[in-house]
Formats: C-alpha cells, sequence, structure tokens
C-alpha cells in the first residue's frame, strides 16, 4: 500500500510523515491514519484554535463546489437512472452535519465547551455550515434533483448512552439550522431524507419526524434506548429505519452464526412488519468479523425473500 492508493478531494494530496499517511482535507483540518494495520483517518489537528469571533474571522472558510465538478457527477447520475434499476444515493454536504462539522474543524472538546462558554460564538459557527451547506445543496440539487431518490445528510447527535447535547439545546441552537437545510433540499428534489446519526438517538426522533426527515440511520441497537421493537411501534408509522439488521458492536463480530441468525431474524420482526424497514447492518462491517457471520447474516435475510 502506498500513498497513492488513497482517494481525497480533487487537489488533495495524501503525505507520509512519521509512520503515518496524511492529508488536509478542504476545511484545513489534518487528518492521518497509521501506515500499519492503520484502516481509518483520524482528524489530529484543527485550524480554529480558540473559542472567538476573532478566530472566526480568521479561518478561512471552504468553497463551494465548482460548476465543472458538478456536472461530471450528473452524466454518470443520468446515465445510471435511464440504464438501470439502482436506487440513486446522494448528497451535497462536504463535511460532517451542522452539529458534527464544528468538531472537525476545532475539536470535539472545544467546540461543545463553546456550547456554554460562548453561545453566539457556537450559534454562529453552525450558522456559517449551514450557509454554505444551503448553497452547495442549490449548486447540486439544481442538477442532480431530479434524478436521485435519497438524499444522505450525516449529523451525529448521540453518543453510546445519551445525547451528546441535550434535546432542548438541540431544539433551540441546531434543530432550525437542520429544519431550513432539510426544506432547501425538498424544495429542489423529490429525495427521501435520509438522516444518519449514530448512538442513542431515540429522544430526538420527534423532532427529526418534525423537520421532515423520512429515514433514520443507521439504528443502533446496542446504545442506550434503541430498542428496535418500541422505536417500531413509537415511530413506525412516521419514519423509516434503514440499518439495525444486526449488531455490528456484538453479535456480528462475536457472536456464533446460530447468534447472528437470531439476531437478524429478531431485528426484521421487529422493524419490518408495515414496510418502512431498509435491511442493513447497524454500521461499516469491521476487519474482525468472522466471514462465516457474514454469510449467515445475508442467508437469513434471503430466506425472508419480500418482508
Amino acid at each position: 500500500m502506498v500513498a497513492t492508493d488513497y482517494m481525497t478531494a480533487e487537489g488533495q494530496e495524501i503525505f507520509e510523515e512519521n509512520g503515518y499517511y496524511c492529508f488536509y482535507d478542504r476545511w484545513g483540518a489534518k487528518l492521518r491514519m497509521p501506515k500499519k494495520n492503520g484502516y481509518y483517518f483520524d482528524w489530529v489537528d484543527f485550524p480554529i484554535k480558540d473559542i472567538s469571533m476573532e478566530a472566526l474571522k480568521k479561518y478561512k472558510w471552504p468553497e463551494l463546489d465548482n460548476k465543472e465538478c458538478i456536472l461530471k457527477i450528473r452524466e454518470k447520475v443520468k446515465y445510471l437512472y435511464e440504464n438501470t434499476n439502482y436506487g440513486l444515493v446522494g448528497t451535497a454536504v462536504f463535511g460532517g452535519g451542522i452539529f458534527e462539522q464544528p468538531s472537525r474543524i476545532m475539536g470535539m472538546e472545544r467546540f461543545l465547551t463553546s456550547i456554554i462558554t460562548d453561545v453566539k460564538f457556537a450559534d454562529r459557527i453552525m450558522e456559517k455550515i449551514t450557509e454554505l451547506y444551503i448553497g452547495n445543496c442549490l449548486r447540486y440539487l439544481e442538477e442532480l434533483g431530479e434524478y436521485i431518490q435519497v438524499f444522505v445528510y450525516w449529523n451525529d447527535i448521540a453518543s453510546q448512552t445519551g445525547s451528546m447535547i441535550s434535546p432542548k439545546i438541540y431544539k433551540k441552537l441546531v434543530k432550525p439550522k437542520d429544519k431550513q437545510l432539510i426544506e432547501t433540499v425538498k424544495s429542489k428534489t423529490n429525495a427521501k431524507i435520509f438522516y444518519h446519526s449514530c448512538g442513542a438517538a431515540k429522544d430526538f426522533i420527534p423532532d427529526l419526524i418534525d423537520i421532515g426527515v423520512d429515514i433514520l440511520n443507521p439504528v443502533q441497537v446496542s446504545a442506550t434506548g434503541m430498542n428496535t421493537a418500541r422505536l417500531k411501534k413509537e415511530f413506525g408509522n412516521d419514519i423509516s429505519f434503514w440499518g439495525g439488521g444486526c449488531d455490528t458492536q456484538h453479535i456480528l463480530p462475536y457472536g456464533t452464526p446460530d447468534q447472528v441468525r437470531n439476531e437478524v431474524k429478531r431485528r426484521i420482526n421487529d422493524l419490518a412488519p408495515g414496510g418502512g424497514f431498509i435491511f442493513s447492518a447497524v454500521h461499516n462491517i469491521q476487519d474482525e468479523v468472522p466471514p462465516e457471520n457474514i454469510m449467515a447474516m445475508f442467508e437469513t435475510l434471503e430466506k425472508y425473500e419480500v418482508y
């Protein structure tokens, strides 16, 4: 494996540094991954160092996608739309979500601290990100909106055991911005809105439904409060669940094939009745997962044929 084997956005280059592959993303943050046994790039340095309006004024915000780039994508998407039966999934969000991205340009601890110590700063940084995303969505959907069926938006607002911010703070600071973005997207396409938040997202689901979210992903069944039978009962008439098909933290990597089969049956029985369920493992299948468990998951799914 060499640095050039990894793909980044146009104009960005991978370089090597002290046993790591590194690059700077379009937001100016530095990411790196170990050369040996590395699977992911992690954020390690951030362009915004201080919680201050002055730091925001000095920060160089990223440029929107240029027309040429979008037209290249349009050409490929149009071909797939006209010549295949694929469901086409797309996005124009070029970073984390409105709540998630600030942590990628100033660090999570610093951003979460700012919500308490300088709410005007936190609000302004999310406002600016919202403006950028809306601008990019308008450019993108003007060319591709008629072709895509699902618009993806990821905005992790929960952790394993609870929310990363209180629902009260979400309603005040984040929800209006999420709503503005989603309304913009829906004004330009009939695509369903796919909202990704890992973790214990249950308390936010009523707000997500309220702002027009159609699909919740990844349905992290091992997180607090994410009981699939209860989620379906409470919210199944108003939102679809994409994921939740098999626990990827415990069962898929460490269970037996029979445990995987039982897990898949349980999740399908919980989430599939009445429709509104797209089967998928909760999250990415990691390298420690035994191949026989992967086969057990998909063979069990195949037995249902149509659910």
